[in-house]
């Protein structure tokens, strides 16, 4: 009996081709878009700009030991991570990507629609029009749930923004040693979009979740090329998704609706609150869920802009933990939640 720890790739081609593995690979890689990188810029030198660089919060959480990809039989302690940051983007660029989410062009001045008063508008949003997850039992596809509708999310996923370039462009300056693509289609298939937004508004309902795993995701040209496995593992795409706030306004403590993320094996949770511009970078396989805000809010939604991203490695072997990219030591220290602390016995 042989056990086989990595995907095998067949394909059936002519005698007279001439075409070695690496290259059939590269092709299925190509022809699925499986690595279709970000628009990348030469990483940051300007000191002011590396300073947008540095989270205020990094959390480290869902601590276990998993297997070692490169020592079958082995295994190593293991944590997922979220940061947070609060001057990744500026207020003009929070604004061009809210009018975006909008459906304005995206140096409108004045609202069409009055939110605070109304709600989202029934025009560019649904109830029950997120879909972001493959599990339909999330509360991401709950019908109380705001989201964009189908020609909406098309617009934000295709259409020409160059609000959406840049900030895609600063992830690549942030994440420099990686290639950043989107989610491909052919991970988890058309029902889930590589970009999305919501709206939560008071009265919603919402469960814990995660986007995705590359150790559960289904078969398909991702899983033949990259096989199934922990999510951080040596040398392997990272998922990690990455969500801005965008309302021009939010009062957090007065308002509500915080992501809330939870560490499975003690069941402590922690609360981001929502602030204008405010980033959060977090590994898929994370349990999340986002808390609707109180009745203190009114009819206003809580807007947020959310891309499901994967760091592919550019070099063999290459340790996918370690995401500051020689920021190291002017990044916070972690914050270890529940089941993490054990990382520091």
């Amino acid at each position: 009996k042989v056990s086989l720890t990595q995907p095998v790739l067949v394909a059936i081609q002519s005698s007279g081709d001439n075409i070695d593995l690496e290259s059939l690979i590269e092709k299925e890689v190509t022809d699925y878009g499986l690595r279709d990188g970000l628009e990348e810029s030469s990483p940051a030198k300007a000191p002011e700009m590396e300073k947008t660089f540095i989270p205020s919060i990094k959390i480290e959480l869902d601590g276990a030991m998993i297997e070692d990809v490169d020592f079958p039989g082995k295994s190593l302690f293991d944590t997922s991570s979220i940061l947070v940051f609060d001057n990744l983007l500026d207020e003009t660029l929070r604004k061009r990507l809210l009018n975006v989410v909008k459906g304005y062009p995206e140096n409108f001045e004045i609202d069409k629609w009055n939110d605070s008063e109304y709600g989202p508008d029934p025009s560019r949003w649904t109830r029950g029009g997120l879909v972001d997850v493959i599990d339909e039992g999330s509360e991401m596809n709950a019908p109380s749930c705001w989201g964009l509708s189908d020609e909406a999310i098309n617009d934000i996923c295709f259409g020409p923004h160059p609000a959406i370039l840049e900030f895609e462009s600063k992830l690549t300056k942030l994440f420099h040693e990686f290639i950043i693509s989107r989610l491909p289609e052919a991970v988890l298939g058309a029902c889930v979009s590589p970009l999305t937004a919501n709206a939560p508004t008071h009265g919603d309902s919402f469960h814990y979740h995660i986007d995705a795993d590359p150790l559960q995701v289904p078969a398909s040209p991702w899983s033949d090329i990259f096989g199934v496995y922990p999510n951080r593992s040596r040398g392997k795409p990272r998922f990690v998704s990455c969500l801005i706030y965008l309302n021009d306004e939010w009062d957090g403590e007065k308002w509500g609706a915080p992501t809330e993320f939870l560490d499975p094996p003690t069941g402590v949770t922690y609360r981001v609150l929502p602030r204008p511009g405010r980033c959060v970078i977090m590994d898929q396989d994370v349990s999340h869920t986002v808390v609707a805000p109180n009745d203190k809010a009114g009819l206003r939604p809580r807007y947020s802009l959310v891309w499901k991203l994967i760091l592919h490695p550019r070099g063999v072997g290459q340790d996918m933990t370690d995401i500051a990219c020689g920021r190291g030591d002017v990044w916070p220290e972690s914050v270890f939640i529940g089941s993490a602390n054990d990382k520091c016995l």
